[in-house]
């Protein structure tokens, strides 16, 4: 006596089997056997396609993961491409722990930024090659910058600041002392 639980199937122009219920499903399910794939099971008249017994679930899309992860990667490129340079910036001019003439140009910059500029103005510096650095052991340097500020309503002129830094051995960090704009020099 046949269990109305087992199946065959008609693959490649052969009839194989019997399977289970569950194990059609798998064969299905997993890619082994197309949807076109005919059944047949005891007390039917003619064999059916496999998707009358068994559900076809779709399977994941597996690039979705990928392709998700990518958009993240290029969001955080993009992101990293625009405020990359100005985090650098920013971490360059405040991290400054050495007595050297590079540190105080730096910090001098920071100083520049946060005490003489007013609100909506911003600086493009020269270079430190362009800037003038003295170092006045054991603890200070004056540091000379120049560089194009564009004024809140979008004009442009060039400009120089005189800044005294000290710096504290004991704590390893620079302190702006005074900051100055002064004339530009020929």
């Amino acid at each position: 006596m046949t269990s109305p639980e087992v199946y065959y199937l008609h693959i490649q122009g052969e009839q194989r089997g019997p399977y289970t219920q569950p194990q059609v499903d798998h064969l299905l399910n997993s890619g082994l056997i197309a949807e076109e794939t005919l059944f047949w099971r005891e007390g039917l008249e003619q064999w059916q396609p496999v998707t009358s017994l068994v559900v076809r679930r779709v399977p994941p899309n597996r690039w979705r993961k990928p392709l998700i992860a990518l958009g993240v990667l290029l969001l955080l490129l993009i992101l990293a491409q625009f405020f990359g340079p100005i985090a650098v910036l920013g971490w360059r001019e405040t991290n400054q722990h050495d007595f050297t003439p590079r540190a105080a140009y730096w910090r001098a910059r920071d100083a520049v930024r946060h005490r003489a500029l007013g609100p909506g103005e911003l600086i493009d510096f020269q270079g430190e090659e362009a800037a003038g650095i003295r170092l006045q052991p054991p603890d200070s340097a004056q540091v000379r910058l120049q560089g194009q500020l564009t004024a809140r309503d979008g004009t442009t002129r060039a400009a120089a600041w005189e800044v005294a830094v000290k710096f504290d051995p004991q704590h390893r960090e620079w302190t702006p002392q005074d900051v100055q704009e002064v004339a530009l020099r020929p």
